[in-house]
């Protein structure tokens, strides 16, 4: 399974900009990792290859609990408080032994935020794109009539 999961990668830019043609994701302040589960097995990969399997077995087992073959993009967090912490997620980091990481007592959380891929079939990102704008504009309407109601 290694070297299935090509994640897209940030890239400098002279300035910000905004483009209706593109999607942002938040940053979360975690380490980025591909999810990738065929035959109900699940590995979990950085975006350099990495193997992270062993560093983060509740969330292997958690993915391999039913589903079809996916290869998805996402986030491993942990927090401190009710924000993302990076500094708390090192404490997991290096950890490598499957038992250990669990009494870590540091949890942790994927966010998975792209599907790369779904039963073989490479996901359609207009599709994506499309369904982000009718959540967009659904979203807009329930909040104007929101205001309507509550008088503001």
């Amino acid at each position: 399974m290694t070297g299935e999961y090509a994640p897209m990668k940030a890239v400098l830019v002279d300035a910000p900009f905004s483009d209706p043609g593109w999607l942002f994701e938040r940053k979360l302040d975690g380490i980025r990792c591909g999810a990738i589960r065929r035959g109900g097995r699940v590995q979990l990969q950085s975006r350099t290859g990495e193997a992270l399997d062993s560093t983060y077995p509740e969330l292997v087992e958690a993915l391999e609990d039913g589903g079809p073959d996916a290869i998805a993009d996402g986030e491993i967090v942990a927090f401190r408080g009710g924000a993302t912490s990076f500094s708390r997620l090192q404490g997991r980091m290096q950890i490598r032994d499957p038992e250990r990481a669990r009494r870590s007592r540091i949890a942790v959380y994927l966010y998975l935020f792209d599907l790369l891929e779904l039963d073989g079939a490479e996901n359609d990102k207009s599709k994506l794109q499309k369904l982000l704008k009718i959540k967009k504009h659904t979203h807009k309407e329930k909040k104007q009539k929101g205001r309507k109601y509550n008088g503001k």
